[in-house]
């Protein structure tokens, strides 16, 4: 097997423990607990309507918030400065935590979609639509801490990189449809995890899957250049 392969698993193991020993994984999995609970617990709660959003706020805060509050900590504990003298390389580091954070999503999400409809799920599209999107917010994360000081500073700029993401949640609850839905990547997520229930047409399927992947691509490039050039090279 490839070096850097090798090398990436190994620092996946490492983030795995990171997110055991800064409590992500004992606080992802109260509130997995709690979602389940409100699904067995509420009439009606186990519907798609409920259960799409649900499964979709997983990515969503691990992605997002978790990937901010651990590069904080680490910039404090000085992880940042090592990295750059270790043969460790950037794209390594990112998407160790990327795949780290995306692991604990997949055991939550399947936690929510057991819970709503025991195994009568398509698992498939849960693993696809929870890799997809957890990435995708994990990149953008990436982005909005860089340029931030302080975990303080990060959540008051979670509103402006979210707003954008959540605007399909119109489309997705029937408040208000468009077209113009189609150009936002969580539009994509949020057709795959209704597939999870529901299926979905072969059109949703492959834009889905193409809208998400180019997001994605896009999103870890911009993460890595700012990730380079407001932490790493601050550093330097």
């Amino acid at each position: 097997m490839n070096k850097d392969i090798i090398k990436l698993f190994k620092c996946v193991g490492w983030d795995l423990r990171v997110t055991l020993r800064y409590n992500i994984v004992t606080v992802t999995v109260i509130i997995t607990i709690l979602y389940a609970l409100i699904i067995k617990l509420i009439p009606g709660a186990n519907n798609t309507t409920v259960l799409v959003p649900l499964i979709f706020s997983d990515p969503t805060m691990l992605g997002f918030i978790f990937i901010g509050a651990i590069i904080l900590f680490e910039k404090d504990a000085n992880t940042l400065q090592a990295l750059a003298v270790t043969p460790v390389n950037v794209w390594q580091y990112l998407w160790s935590k990327a795949i780290a954070l995306t692991i604990i999503a997949m055991v939550c999400s399947f936690g929510i979609a057991i819970a709503g409809h025991g195994l009568q799920v398509n698992f498939f599209w849960l693993i696809v639509s929870t890799m997809l999107s957890s990435f995708l917010f994990i990149f953008i994360g990436i982005t909005g801490v860089s340029k931030v000081k302080s975990f303080n500073h990060y959540i008051i700029i979670i509103p402006l990189f979210l707003l954008p993401t959540i605007l399909p949640l119109l489309d997705f609850f029937g408040i208000y449809e468009s077209w113009i839905f189609y150009l936002i990547p969580t539009q994509g997520s949020l057709l795959l995890f209704r597939a999870v229930f529901e299926g979905a047409s072969l059109f949703d399927i492959v834009y889905s899957i193409c809208v998400l992947g180019i997001s994605i691509i896009i999103a870890y490039k911009i993460a890595a250049r700012h990730f380079l050039n407001y932490l790493i090279g601050k550093i330097n």
